[in-house]
């Protein structure tokens, strides 16, 4: 029996390099690899397999695994192979149903990447959004890895959806590779690489399972990420996410499917300016960055299609100045509108008010309107088969959805009824048919929300909510070492990604301290390092007084001791360039049992105080718009009635400062029929010190009768 010889593949190390990770160009890189589901870090091997350069002379390099294409299958290839386990002795063990056939990466794929990367993705983006940087080695190339990411779906064969890509900003420290670098994940590119994936050498012959254009989209969309961290680091996600997503549709590729189908369906467990990570999310950030896109005008030339093209002007202006505006969040989407309309003298409506046509467009989506309209989207079929009606009905058994009258009896032990609890700018929708002749529509929100001090004075110190940052609180009361520390705290911090912690300053370095709950006597920091991101060690993370995202946040007492030898002590909230969760409060700092005092750092670039003193109050706005496609006020001129050019109807109600809203009389006789409807949109615009809170409201339909009365 002959032996066949095994191709020669470089395993992986638990250790970096003792010669460096190597160069952007380098013929081989070794790369730290960070497991975002198992944790741990280990160090691969990398082979170059493309080499460009663009027009204005950016070197472009994709990587691939060392022996990718030594083998017709890739079983045995590190970081490629589905059954590669870098950490064998965790309980953590890849999901045997994952075809390593599902992973072969080919030459050709990998050309046509790269050069969809040299010759169109690189430019669109940087003329639509802002430039590429030097990474910390100085060399501007632009790094794009290749390989089986480990995520939970590496894992766990249940879960359905995977990582096609992402970028981490640490590569471009001088501490890691120093490049900058983006991922693609290595899963069925035979199906997801081309504008006809059939039609390419590498297909596989099924032409149902292609997603044409994928890769090339998740290339734009994680470029969008590099340019914004060289642009505007701490620019919140709901931000930063929506204009990838809008990066890969100015680049001309296809942004229906998941991203707008899961938020049709989980709107109203969707937050537009809370990020939470979810499909779902992406959906609402992309379609309401495009819905300001086309209201602005699109294109230049008047077209609401992608032509590739940055004019300057329209909706490709508003893009790029809401993508190079400092301010973040809604704030800074308003400084962008302010600056748009200065700049062209039109008048486009405030980020608020855009919000609130965005969320009736997203369900009206009416092809004849131009004001309540995704011009490139049609809902429902052509961009992944639901809509938020066929999701309230089917998805979610009925709900939100009434039929005939609802007297108080009836609804109130409707079972349909969703919850009465907001996300910051999220909607909830409910349609009514044939309610009465006459209705009318109560409803009671909380004027605010808000997190209680513990001192009882209304004000606490705050750490902010800012994605990769670190804010800083210091201590001011002198310290020399064996002082016991104690402090109230209030935290809701990403667990296992973001960290809090108490540091002190011992020979002129800043090291981290275990910290203790004073009642229990437990230590509270961990030296756990699932992510990369706790390397000090003694970091906070979690929730203060429970479990994370079981139980609620309530302020504990922490203490610690101060090491021999210090002499100064701070508090540090570190954050990474994805999800937030509210952050961490601090309240009473006491030294040996005697009051302190504290004082933030102040940012050099912003001069803004890193940690704020505030009550922790969300200021509610709350929003009832009434849809209708016929009058429900005829002849009376109703305060924020609002008509189209499809003969839609809105009647939009503010709350007022307790929160509460009352339509008057609407008569909905004309609304009346098996299929005509008229349906609610229920909004929390959040401001104040916080705006990132849930909050509740009440919400009754008061039957009027025939003559307008009860």
């Amino acid at each position: 029996m002959a032996g066949l010889a095994a191709p020669a593949m470089a395993v992986h190390s638990d250790s970096p390099p003792e010669g460096g990770f190597g160069e952007a160009g380098d013929a081989t890189i070794t790369v730290p690899i960070n497991d975002s589901a198992a944790g741990g870090t280990y160090y691969q091997p990398f082979e170059r397999a493309y080499a460009g350069e663009t027009e204005d002379g950016t070197p472009v390099y994709v990587y691939v695994p060392v022996g990718t294409f030594d083998t017709a299958t890739v079983e045995g290839v590190h970081s490629l192979d589905p059954a590669f386990d870098h950490d064998e002795t965790d309980e953590f063990v890849p999901c045997a149903d994952n075809s390593a056939d599902d992973y072969v990466l080919t030459q050709d794929q990998v050309d046509y990447i790269g050069d969809a990367l040299t010759d169109q993705i690189l430019a669109v983006n940087e003329e639509h959004l802002g430039e590429l940087g030097a990474a910390a080695s100085g060399s501007d190339a632009l790094v794009t890895l290749v390989y089986n990411v480990q995520d939970d779906s590496y894992y766990d064969c249940t879960v359905t959806s995977y990582t096609a890509g992402y970028f981490a900003p640490e590569y471009l420290s001088a501490e890691s590779l120093g490049m900058n670098v983006m991922v693609l994940d290595a899963f069925d590119w035979a199906n997801r690489v081309g504008e006809d994936p059939s039609a390419e050498t590498w297909t596989d012959g099924d032409p149902s399972n292609d997603r044409p254009e994928l890769y090339e989209g998740v290339v734009a969309h994680e470029l969008e990420h590099m340019l914004m961290n060289y642009s505007d680091a701490g620019e919140l996600s709901w931000v930063d996410e929506g204009l990838a997503d809008m990066a890969a549709f100015l680049n001309g590729y296809d942004m229906t499917g998941s991203h707008l189908t899961y938020q049709q369906v989980f709107h109203r467990e969707t937050s537009l300016t809370r990020w939470g990570g979810g499909l779902e999310n992406y959906g609402a950030s992309f379609s309401y960055f495009l819905y300001l896109w086309e209201q602005a005008g699109g294109n230049g030339d008047g077209s609401l299609a992608p032509d590739l093209e940055y004019d300057g002007t329209a909706g490709d202006l508003l893009i790029h100045l809401i993508f190079k505006e400092q301010a973040d969040g809604m704030d800074g989407v308003q400084n962008a509108i302010d600056a748009y309309n200065v700049e062209t003298g039109a008048n486009l409506r405030s980020a608020e008010e855009l919000f609130k046509d965005w969320a009736v467009a997203m369900k009206l989506d009416d092809e004849d309107s131009e004001l309540w309209n995704l011009e490139n989207f049609d809902l429902g079929p052509a961009s992944g088969g639901w809509t938020i009606d066929l999701a309230n009905d089917v998805f979610w058994d009925d709900r939100g959805s009434y039929r005939g009258a609802q007297p108080d009896a009836k609804w109130d032990r409707l079972k349909n009824r969703p919850g009465t609890t907001a996300l910051p700018f999220g909607v909830s929708y409910e349609t009514f048919r044939n309610p009465g002749p006459q209705v009318s529509l109560e409803f009671d929100g909380e004027a605010t929300t808000t997190i209680e001090d513990h001192s009882g004075d209304e004000q606490h110190w705050w750490a902010g909510y800012e994605s990769q940052a670190d804010h800083v609180l210091g201590l001011d009361t002198a310290v020399t070492g064996g002082e016991t520390v104690t402090f109230w705290n209030w935290h809701f911090i990403e667990e296992g990604w973001d960290y809090g912690f108490v540091e002190a300053l011992v020979d002129g370095e800043w090291v981290s301290v275990p910290v203790t709950d004073v009642a229990t006597g437990d230590v509270v920091s961990s030296d756990d390092d699932p992510h990369g991101n706790n390397t000090e060690g003694n970091g906070i993370t979690g929730t203060s007084g429970g479990e994370y995202f079981v139980d609620e946040p309530v302020y504990v007492e922490y203490e610690v001791t101060v090491p021999d030898g210090a002499t100064d002590l701070r508090f540090r909230y570190s954050t990474d360039a994805a999800y937030l969760d509210t952050g961490w409060f601090i309240d009473e700092v006491s030294v040996d049992g005697e009051p302190a005092t504290v004082t933030p750092e102040v940012d050099p670039v912003s001069d803004e105080p890193d940690w704020v003193l505030i009550k922790g109050e969300q200021v509610n706005q709350w929003v009832v718009q009434v849809v209708s496609t016929c009058d429900l006020t005829p002849g009376v001129d109703t305060a924020g009635e609002i008509t189209d050019d499809a003969g839609n109807v809105v009647y939009r109600f503010e709350g007022d400062a307790d929160g509460d809203i009352t339509t008057g009389v609407l008569d909905t006789r004309c609304a009346n029929g098996n299929a005509a409807d008229f349906f609610v949109v229920v909004s929390n615009l959040a401001t104040g010190e916080l705006a990132v809170l849930d909050a509740d409201y009440d919400f009754d339909v008061v039957n009027l009768g025939a003559k307008g009365r009860r």
